[in-house]
């Protein structure tokens, strides 16, 4: 590969990393948020929040929705809230199972509305430290570029069918997205167009550009004072560092007439023109030594260094001003803290929240719900199977095997739901995954039953047959005459009574896998729980 190609690999491999952070920059995710103390529910407590809410009110249609929707807020019906340029989005739970999706609009600032908004945080430092203390100015907020919304600039929108503007969700939404502008004034701006982290990256770029600019021009003033002055005695006061507002305010009729002075002996022109290109280049230090550099001149004083002022406005001298910490002693290795211990295992894995049932969805909520509850489920396993040694992961190979696609269908249809019965949900659920495997609904709704029955084992057992060596599988039978059960015929790995209807089944794991059919028929279905005694196997299945 040639340097040039190893050059447009990498800038492209940055602009993807750029791109990757601007995104995550523009979207930010809040849980949903706890309970309000209050007893009239949810309410705004910065200014800037009580205005989002007035906003909200005077566009609204029905106050008694709007009463509603602080009720909701209040009783925690809003869940996970996802906040993007121009889109807040969350989703609320109603009266019925499942949730509604609501979301709420607002438009985005112009590439001009941001030049301009920047510049006037960029030329008040006070408004950015108030930002960076979760607080909104209100000169910034109500300037020429509005950031809170006008009323009629907000737009709901929700999955239910209420045509309400806004109905009692949407509403819910704007009261939480309200104690969010409460904690965090940056949510507004996101909600204009840009992040925090991306507002925050353009002000630094923007004030290191200032105060080189401002550098230059006070060099420049140092070199046109020390050329004027001759070097005669009265350039020393040239320097003192020199702003050029400063000069520019005083009139000429206040400013004091100097004493006569000796005409000044003509400086070399490499004397000018190297102070031209000190200046040019922008290193005042390089300008004032050019500038002193002139025959006579008397040497000027590099610009001193601001003093900081503290918390009180009282000036602390640069020496006694904060430093900042170099990378390389950032980044050096030294000793860190250990990690908190891992948390515990829950006893069960947890079940993830009900989508919404919104209509043009680009998926199936019902189906991503069972990948959910799946993927929560088998990370259960890998957690406990791991131990209390986490770091260490599991001794074997991990607690779920590489499956088959037909095995795995089956599972994931077992899984969906694991107690009910032939419901109107299940048989859905068997069509489409005996369409998408060429079985039948029937098939599907058998196979289902031996998974639940023994996992990978009981759906083998089901199709497969296998010839069992000599030893438990020969004494099964006599323990059962034995116990006073019925005599079962032998063949293969079964054991059965076609006139009664009853099987027991003999798993490679040394299980008894109980099934039963219509008495003269062949058609078995798994039936109870395997065991690894066949006379429990075989007393729980005539108990039925």
């Amino acid at each position: 590969m040639s340097p040039g190609q190893r050059r447009r690999g990498v800038g492209s491999g940055n602009t993807v990393a750029a791109d990757r952070l601007l995104r995550a920059d523009r979207s930010r995710t809040f849980p949903p948020l706890p309970r309000p103390d209050g007893a009239d529910g949810p309410c705004a407590a910065s200014w800037w929040g009580r205005a989002w809410l007035e906003a909200l009110e005077s566009s609204a249609l029905d106050a008694a929705r709007l009463a509603r929707g602080r009720t909701y807020a209040g009783d925690g019906h809003v869940d996970t809230i996802n906040v993007t340029p121009g889109r807040v989005i969350a989703t609320v739970r109603g009266s019925r199972p499942r949730p509604y999706s609501a979301e709420v609009r607002v438009r985005t600032l112009d590439e001009q509305e941001w030049e301009a908004l920047l510049d006037g945080v960029a030329a008040r430092p006070d408004r950015l430290t108030a930002l960076l203390g979760k607080e909104l100015p209100r000169a910034l907020a109500e300037g020429d570029v509005p950031l809170l919304p006008e009323p009629g600039e907000l737009v709901p929108r929700c999955s239910c069918p209420d045509s309400g503007r806004p109905c009692k969700h949407a509403a819910a939404l704007c009261f939480e997205v309200a104690r969010l502008l409460d904690a965090d004034p940056f949510v507004l701006l996101l909600l204009r167009g840009r992040g925090e982290r991306e507002l925050l990256d353009e002000l630094a770029r923007r004030n290191a550009g200032h105060g080189a600019r401002e550098s230059r021009v006070r060099a420049a003033l140092l070199a046109v004072a020390a050329s004027g002055s001759g070097g005669s005695a009265t350039a020393a006061p040239a320097a003192t560092p020199v702003s050029m507002s400063a000069s520019a305010s005083v009139p000429a009729s206040s400013a004091p007439d100097p004493a006569p002075d000796p005409a000044p002996a003509p400086a070399p022109a490499s004397s000018s023109s190297a102070s031209a290109r000190a200046w040019a280049s922008g290193d005042a230090a390089a300008t004032a030594s050019a500038s002193a550099s002139a025959p006579g001149a008397v040497p000027l004083a590099a610009p001193q260094p601001r003093e900081a002022v503290d918390s009180d406005g009282e000036a602390v001298p640069a020496a006694a001003a904060p430093r900042g910490v170099l990378a390389r002693e950032a980044l050096a290795d030294r000793p860190r803290r250990p990690l908190p211990p891992p948390m515990a295992v829950p006893p069960r894995p947890g079940q993830p929240p009900a989508l919404p049932d919104a209509v043009g969805l680009p998926f199936d909520a019902a189906t991503l719900e069972l990948l959910a509850a799946d993927a929560a489920a088998r990370a259960h396993g890998w957690l406990s199977a791991a131990g209390p040694d986490a770091d260490a992961g599991p001794a074997g190979p991990g607690p779920f095997a590489a499956l088959p696609p037909w095995e795995d269908a089956i599972r994931l249809a077992a899984t969906a739901h694991p107690t009910a019965g032939l419901t109107a949900t299940t048989r859905a659920l068997y069509r489409e995954v005996a369409a998408a495997t060429g079985r039948t609904p029937a098939d599907i709704a058998r196979s289902v039953a031996a998974w639940r029955q023994g996992g990978s084992e009981g759906l083998a057992l089901l199709e497969r047959t296998w010839n069992p060596p000599a030893g438990d599988f020969d004494r099964a039978r006599s323990a059962l005459l034995a116990a006073g059960l019925p005599s079962l015929r032998p063949h293969d790995n079964h054991l059965t009574h076609a006139g009664r209807g009853i099987q027991l089944r003999f798993g490679r794991d040394h299980r008894w896998y109980p099934y039963e059919s219509e008495p003269g028929a062949d058609d078995w279905w798994p039936t109870g729980p395997a065991d690894p005694d066949p006379v429990g196997a075989l007393s729980t299945l005539l108990a039925r």
